[in-house]
């Protein structure tokens, strides 16, 4: 029966929120005996360092350098040089930093900045044979970029980034909760008919359902694996996997307290999510999600509740968005139809690469890229952001402020 908040299911809560702070307090203590013998080195030599991204800066003095954003294999960081390395994004190097700056808070979220020496460039990243197969069917840069970030939560360029913030999709491209519930339901709906087939002639006695949704996790921990565990893609499977697991307990999974669950056991296996803000947009996007169905679920017929909801969401993530990226620009209301066309798009492109034939909407792609509106830079005071948040949560109480604080998120547009 669905969970109920009595005496006993309120010791199993509070038996829950015990396990996630001694899960949380077991891996912070791990996460501080590593930082202690990173420290203790002063100058750690990284055999092998990815470049993310590499641009140029110029000091008021005029003298130029080279900022470069690299992942090691447990942590991303800055550097710079004043060497003219020729490194781009995609390069590996070895190289020193000092560590004397680095505190453990940096260090437990994964990723600061730290001086660099000795850069000595290794080459190109070789990719795996699949992703070889995909991104070779594009000559464009930028499509052949695209599509790495897209099928395998490869680093983008700067250049690119500004292309999908002008358009407000950055979700959709990031592997992510998003295309985790895509890939679910293509390939659910895909194995179910070859199913049943078999289940009607041989084990009519099986759970059709569950057996077909325990072997998509399984072929997402092996996609997982296939694009080095993004820790986007991880937590957002987690959540997956918590949430059938309260599907299955018979647990209604789509409420606040369910939500503010999965978040303590995403926290207590990963303390670095208490730093991540693409895991505090996850939430918030889903808390939207939540609050729109706790108030306006049994309002609309299920299509019109589907557009409503999809523009509710947009809508009401508008305000944190911009305090973390303050590009603004009329073109991201495309977000809103974007996100119902991304749920063909993906398929469809995931498909044509399947055959080879992944280059045949490059020209379109390009296109759609070098279109631009006109931008601003909107910077969101700390105060507004918190203020917005707080009224967030006093919706779940009261409708009428549920209804009040999306339309908060029009205002900046009328600075443009």
């Amino acid at each position: 029966m669905p969970l109920s908040f009595s005496r006993t299911s309120f010791k199993e809560f509070l038996f829950f929120l015990l396990f996630c702070l001694s899960l949380l307090g077991f891996n912070v203590g791990l996460e501080f005996k590593a930082y202690l013998n990173f420290k203790e080195q002063g100058h750690y030599f990284l055999p092998q360092a990815l470049v993310e991204q590499s641009y140029e800066k110029t000091r008021p003095s005029g003298k130029s350098y080279r900022v470069l954003r690299l992942k090691a294999d447990d942590f991303y960081f800055y550097t710079t040089s004043y060497k003219d390395l020729n490194l781009s994004r995609g390069d590996l190097l070895s190289l020193k930093i000092i560590t004397n700056d680095i505190g453990f808070r940096d260090y437990l979220a994964k990723i600061f900045y730290a001086p660099g020496y000795d850069l000595t460039p290794l080459g190109k990243r070789e990719d795996g044979l699949i992703a070889r197969y995909f991104l070779s069917q594009h000559s464009e840069s930028k499509a052949r970029e695209f599509y790495a970030a897209l099928f395998f939560a490869q680093p983008i360029s700067k250049e690119l980034r500004q292309d999908i913030n002008h358009y407000g999709i950055a979700h959709l491209i990031a592997i992510s909760g998003y295309h985790i519930g895509l890939l679910f339901a293509l390939i659910f709906f895909s194995l179910a008919p070859f199913y049943s087939f078999f289940q009607k002639k041989f084990f009519p006695h099986r759970n059709a359902r569950l057996d077909l949704s325990l072997l998509i996790f399984a072929l997402l921990l092996a996609y997982a694996y296939l694009i080095g565990f993004v820790p986007s893609f991880i937590r957002s499977l987690i959540m997956a996997f918590f949430g059938f697991y309260l599907l299955m307990k018979n647990v209604k999974i789509l409420s606040f307290f369910s939500l503010f669950l999965c978040v303590c056991l995403c926290i207590g296996l990963f303390p670095r999510l208490l730093f991540s803000v693409g895991f505090f947009f996850s939430v918030l996007g889903v808390f939207y999600i939540f609050l729109y169905l706790h108030h306006f679920a049994r309002f609309f017929h299920p299509i019109i509740k589907l557009i409503l909801l999809n523009v509710w969401t947009f809508l009401a993530m508008v305000l944190p968005v911009l305090y973390f990226f303050p590009l603004l620009s009329f073109q991201q209301l495309f977000g809103i139809p974007l996100s119902f066309a991304f749920v063909l798009f993906y398929p469809v492109v995931l498909f044509l690469h399947l055959i080879h034939a992944g280059s045949l909407l490059d020209p379109l792609l390009l296109e759609f890229f070098a279109f631009k509106f006109a931008s601003i830079d909107f910077n969101l005071p700390a105060w507004a952001l918190w203020g917005y948040l707080l009224l967030s949560l006093l919706s779940v109480r009261f409708r009428a402020l549920a209804l009040f604080c999306p339309t908060l998120n029009l205002i900046p547009f009328f600075f443009i």
